[in-house]
């Protein structure tokens, strides 16, 4: 009888929470996240992108955690 009751409330639960998910995909408040998180993203890969480009100058300015630039 447990079981049942388990796999009721396992069942309820997950479509609760697919229905509480896709009402949170479905405002503009999930939009306006996804296209600031797609932003800084953008930003991010033109800052890293010039190092990557210039192997020979990127590996100089790498240094180690416990190394002392001096």
């Amino acid at each position: 009888m447990t079981t049942y009751r388990d796999a009721i409330a396992a069942t309820l639960s997950l479509v609760l929470g697919v229905a509480a998910m896709a009402g949170v995909m479905a405002t503009d408040l999930y939009a306006q996240a996804a296209s600031a998180e797609a932003r800084g993203e953008q930003a991010l890969f033109q800052t890293v992108a010039p190092v990557s480009r210039n192997a020979a100058s990127a590996a100089q300015t790498r240094l180690a955690i416990n190394e002392v630039k001096e």
